[in-house]
């Protein structure tokens, strides 16, 4: 019998919630569903993916450091483009990696978090 059903959603942790969200809006081009907010503080918010949901939390409430997740790999319809567009903000992308079955590449956030871009070969 099977318990676990879907990833429900993968968390990293952030100190500025909202600077950091901005970047994924603006550099991945993600959509996020709206802030939870204390003392007028975003502290959580969320891009639902497909069943699965990416969020960025408070690193206090995950009881992790900003910059030590590096577990999320985004898939992307054209590899060559999100990477010249994720390069024309800035933002570095390393070990670049053209395997069998995929093309990846890794590139950091504000808060230091690794992202994995991932393409599947056909």
């Amino acid at each position: 019998m099977v318990m676990i059903e879907h990833i429900a959603f993968v968390a990293y942790p952030c100190a500025d919630v909202t600077r950091t969200r901005q970047w994924y809006e603006e550099t991945l081009g993600l959509s996020f569903a709206g802030a939870y907010k204390e003392d007028g503080v975003e502290k959580y918010n969320e891009a639902h993916l497909g069943d699965a949901s990416f969020a960025l939390m408070w690193a206090e409430w995950l009881s992790r450091a900003p910059g030590s997740a590096t577990s999320v790999a985004f898939e992307v319809s054209d590899f060559d483009d999100a990477i010249a567009r994720v390069k024309k903000t800035g933002t570095s992308v390393f070990n670049v990696q053209d395997l069998p079955r995929c093309r990846q590449a890794h590139v950091s956030d504000p808060e230091g978090n690794v992202v994995l871009l991932h393409e599947r070969k056909t």
